[in-house]
């Protein structure tokens, strides 16, 4: 067991000099003795105490129990205002949000005009908010329907359709729906004559009107009202309830004060608006009318006498604008009485009285306060009797026992008390003297165990602040042992002295990581811990006085002593702020895009599923999804370069963050597109005009590399519905939608409807449909005839493209050309295409030598042109149908040609080397070709139907046309004309000089066996 070192100061050779001081002060304790005997000197004192704590107990039992009066009055009255105010708050605030929902619905959704739907609306209503008497709504025409509360359970609804007309009355069906005629309500006042729909209109906002007693069913009501007012701001209408006041009272009766204490309601002007004391706050007088109740005039004499003792004090209701706290007398005794102005945000402003008597508190605390004197004087008489008894047996031992005390304390320990005449007192004079002689042996002993100890705690404390964390030790009750030098640091503690668990969260400022509530103080792990747990968090911070914040770690264990009672706490703490920050740039990095630092796709998915559950919770609730890709984003990319299109991309991030509001979202997918999410949109203009904002900024020229780039992109807009389930169906619509919007010629919006869905599919099918037909050959071959205009001679053939349909049937190359191209699978068609037409040409070559010079026209894509292996397979093709290069010819369409000029007329050089002539098809329809046209290997040029089909005389399209045949000529190349359906055409495209032509006036596309037959006849086609 360890000892403090108290005697340390005490040497072995001073005792014999202690005994003579000892036998001094023996004798200066006779000396004292005859002035003052020990018995007075512990009687006197000890009754003089007693009867002093009997009169300070009778006192302080007679001033407590005042306090305690007037605070548990007080604790009472406050609790009881308290428990009105905010049953007040809710019942005042539910009429105003019934009104405010039924603003909304009326000014947004109530289209049709319907009253009975707002009747039946209101009934459900009625039948959610108990203490509603009606719902009620009116139109500047006079029509007015409402649902009103006759029983607690009985609702009628009430109708007025025109004006002038009766105000019939309806009963309701178990769901509200308006169920018989029950009557018509007689002396109707016209609606806009009402107060409630006259104050509406003059304030222009939330009102309430005056109370009023009902007639039609005894009670009163207080109406609440607002006008709806459109965007030009005329008054389209009043809508309105009535709060029923009974409902406040029977509040007031569940609230007990005292024994007979009450709580009333009063406006300024004196009238009452609830009592605890009342069944209902009105009167029905003799002939069936309801009336109000003047307090003043109560027959509840409390109620009465509380509110004129009110107004003697004050004068006036008016006059009370803070909370009063009173003591008054009525009927010669004391009330307490407390008055809470109470005044809400639409101008409501009453009196709330709550009233007390004294007597209810102070009966039974008087009662007990004479029973305490009582007790406390008995009490006195006994002790008094005791103290004399024992202090004659005790005064002589105790006298030594005390100076041999004094003397061991003096460092004598040779000092002995002599044997006593009570046994007691005996036994402990021997243990006195025993313990004596043991402190002798043991004094040296506990010197050197003292000095080990010092010398342990030292090395223990060495080693504690030397570790790199922070160490905190616990007593077993929790007060702060020890703290070494960093967890001081880290707390920012320095005395540590009075720091208990007690509240330990609050001195050292530990909060939850990430928010302003402070850590449970019985979840700290060194609370755990004294209660014996090995506990360990993560999730504290500590709010320092400097205001930083610092994250910590800590592990907390208990140290238990053989018996396994917790005998010390020790807890380690640690600063990771670094392991946070890191911890945190990571879920930012994996939910962030790298490049514009926008959302990424996994955060985006999160957001859209808590729109969608959002949307679920709150059918108000509306949002949009905004897909946007970048138009020719790649052409750029290509031609300026990577980190160019990089610049871009961080360009059109930065500019969505500054057109969207912070509860927006902006994110980016992936290359060029970009998702937005529009959250709690009140209208769908919101959405188009944020798409509009959107495709102006982008269109604004952007600062790259010393040159300007035009932006612009293609939107797809899916407006938020009960619909979606799932995050990937918005991105799913969303994306059709911006499809659609490129297909209609990029640089717009599209709102996505369910057609583009069923569209898509059936494309998707569609594709499926193409991959298959290319690999079971679906696909046929029609050539329409090219003559020469003057002679009407066949010249060559168009291959056209056909697909045959196993469901279908026969299509043409319109429906499913845009699509294979759009997917890629136009390449391998169109070899397919120009191997099949060259075999065909072959064919007819050799069963007609007449025809060796005919010529076969193929149609490429553009794609065709970037394929690395059309060379090859023009040459393949050539090789194995053996027809001469310059029977093939080669079509492009015009604006082919602008999508990368220089490695177009590298191609098609090459193919014009083989001798493979070369026609531009669908010429005029281009925008910039003809810049180059001089450069280009072409051979012909394709007028295109559009302008033969309109030609008329002095026409554009005529013009246009016989310059297109001008130009051919200036540039030594052949004109083909296109569309030729009428003779009056034919007989135009000859006047210009138009050397070839082709259409229906010749002939449409032929399969292959009527094709043969053309030939074999060898006619002229006009």
């Amino acid at each position: 067991m360890f000892y403090p070192p108290v005697f340390g100061a005490v040497a072995f050779s001073d005792l014999p000099r202690r005994s003579m001081q000892s036998n001094s002060a023996d004798a200066s304790l006779k000396s004292s003795r005859q002035k003052a005997p020990l018995r007075w000197v512990l009687i006197v004192p000890f009754v003089t105490q007693m009867a002093i704590a009997v009169g300070i107990t009778g006192w302080l039992s007679f001033q407590n129990s005042a306090k305690t009066v007037q605070e548990l009055s007080s604790h009472v009255r406050s609790e009881s205002l308290a428990r009105v105010q905010e049953y007040l708050d809710y019942q005042l605030e539910t009429a105003q949000l019934i009104n405010q929902s039924n603003l909304e619905l009326i000014a947004n959704h109530w289209s049709n005009q319907d009253l009975k739907f707002l009747g039946t609306y209101f009934w459900h209503q009625l039948k959610s908010y108990p203490s509603i008497g009606v719902i009620y709504y009116g139109n500047p025409a006079g029509q007015f329907v409402a649902a009103q509360r006759l029983e607690p359970d009985t609702i009628v609804l009430a109708i007025r359709e025109k004006v002038p007309g009766p105000n019939r009355i309806f009963e309701s069906g178990p769901d509200g729906e308006w169920g018989a005629f029950q009557r018509i309500l007689p002396n109707f006042i016209d609606i806009r004559q009402r107060p409630w729909y006259t104050e509406a209109l003059r304030q222009r906002t939330f009102t309430w009107g005056d109370i009023f007693p009902l007639q039609i069913t005894p009670r009163i009501d207080l109406p609440a009202s607002v006008p709806i007012i459109d965007h030009t701001g005329e008054v389209q209408g009043v809508v309105g309830n009535n709060l029923g006041l009974g409902a406040i009272s029977k509040f007031l009766q569940q609230i007990e004060i005292g024994h007979t204490g009450q709580i009333f309601i009063l406006e300024r002007n004196g009238n009452l608006v609830a009592s605890s004391a009342l069944p209902q706050p009105f009167v029905v007088a003799p002939d069936g009318k309801t009336e109000r109740i003047q307090a003043i005039k109560s027959d509840n004499e409390l109620l009465r006498d509380t509110s004129l003792a009110l107004l003697q004090q004050f004068q006036s209701f008016d006059a009370v604008q803070t909370t009063q706290n009173l003591r008054l007398s009525i009927h010669g005794k004391p009330h307490m009485v407390d008055v809470l102005p109470y005044q809400d945000k639409w101008g409501l402003d009453w009196l709330v009285v709550v009233v007390v008597p004294e007597s209810d508190f102070m009966s039974q605390i008087q009662a007990n306060n004479r029973n305490t004197i009582l007790l406390c004087l008995a009490a006195l008489g006994l002790a008094t009797y005791s103290g004399v008894m024992t202090t004659q047996r005790l005064t002589r031992p105790l006298l030594q026992l005390n100076q041999a005390a004094h003397a061991i304390a003096q460092g004598d320990l040779q000092a002995t008390v002599p044997a006593g005449p009570i046994r007691e007192v005996d036994e402990l004079a021997a243990s006195f003297n025993q313990m004596a002689f043991q402190l002798q042996s043991s004094f040296k002993q506990l010197r050197s165990l003292n000095q080990a100890l010092t010398d342990s705690e030292n090395r223990l404390t060495q080693f504690l602040e030397a570790l790199p964390v922070g160490v905190a030790v616990h007593d077993p009750t929790g007060k702060l042992a020890y703290l070494n030098q960093i967890g001081k640091d880290l707390l920012g503690l320095q005395d540590t002295a009075a720091t208990g668990m007690e509240g330990l969260n609050y001195r050292m400022r530990v909060f939850r990581e990430n928010t302003q509530e402070l850590y449970p103080n019985d979840e700290l792990p060194n609370v755990r811990a004294i209660a014996g747990e090995f506990a360990w968090a993560e999730d504290l911070e500590i709010h320092r006085p400097d205001r930083s914040v610092i994250p910590l770690a800590l592990w907390a264990t208990p140290i238990l002593d053989d018996k396994g009672a917790v005998q010390y706490a020790i807890a380690a703490f640690q600063d990771i702020s670094d392991r946070k920050q890191a911890e945190h740039q990571l879920i930012y990095n994996a939910l962030h895009d790298a490049l514009t630092d926008l959302p990424n796709r996994a955060l985006l998915m999160q957001r859209l599923e808590l729109a969608i559950q959002r949307q679920r919770m709150n059918a108000d609730y509306c949002f949009a999804v905004l897909f946007l890709d970048l138009d020719r984003f790649k052409v750029i990319n290509d031609s300026l370069g990577h980190l160019v299109g990089d610049e871009l991309l961080i360009s059109v991030a930065q500019t969505l963050q500054q057109i969207l509001r912070p509860v927006d979202l902006a994110a980016r997918l992936g290359g060029d597109e970009f998702v937005i999410l529009l959250d709690d949109v009140a209208q769908n203009s919101t959405i188009v005009d944020v798409a509009e904002r959107i495709l102006a900024a982008l269109r604004s020229p952007l600062a790259m590399e010393s040159r300007e780039v035009v932006l612009s992109a293609s939107i797809g807009i899916v407006i938020g519905s009960s619909q979606y389930i799932e995050a990937s169906d918005l991105l799913r619509d969303a994306d059709i939608a911006m499809y659609r919007a490129k297909a209609q010629g990029k640089s717009r919006y599209v709102i996505f409807d369910a057609a583009m869905h069923a569209q898509m599919l059936k494309q998707m099918q569609l594709e499926n449909d193409l991959r298959k037909a290319l690999e079971r050959q679906e696909f046929v071959l029609h050539y329409q005839p090219i003559v020469k205009v003057a002679t009407g001679h066949l010249v060559g053939f168009e291959a056209l493209v056909h697909w045959n349909h196993p469901v279908q049937g026969f299509t043409g190359p319109a429906a499913f050309i845009p699509l294979l191209e759009e997917t890629g699978l136009i390449v391998p068609l169109d070899i397919w295409v120009m191997g099949e037409a060259c075999r065909q040409l072959a064919v007819w070559q050799q069963k007609f030598p007449q025809w060796s010079a005919l010529r076969m026209s193929v149609n490429l894509s553009a794609q065709d042109l970037y394929n690395p292996l059309l060379l090859d397979h023009i040459d393949a093709i050539l090789a194995e149908t053996q027809i001469p290069s310059r029977c093939l010819t080669l079509e492009i369409t015009e604006s082919m040609l602008i999508a990368d000029i220089t490695t177009t007329i590298e191609v098609l050089t090459q193919i014009q080397v083989r001798g493979v002539h070369i026609s531009i098809d669908d010429f005029g329809t281009g925008y910039s070709s003809l810049n180059y046209l001089h450069r280009l290997p072409v051979d012909a040029l394709k007028i295109d139907r559009s302008f033969v089909l309109q030609m008329q005389e002095d026409s554009k399209n005529c013009q246009i046309a016989a310059t297109i045949i001008a130009l051919s000529h200036q540039l030594g190349l052949e004109a083909i004309a296109e569309g030729i359906e009428t003779l009056q055409q034919l007989a135009q495209i000859q006047a210009m000089g138009c050397e070839m032509g082709q259409g229906y006036l010749f002939s449409r596309g032929l399969p292959a066996g009527k094709a043969y037959e053309l030939l074999q006849e060898g006619r002229s086609l006009f």
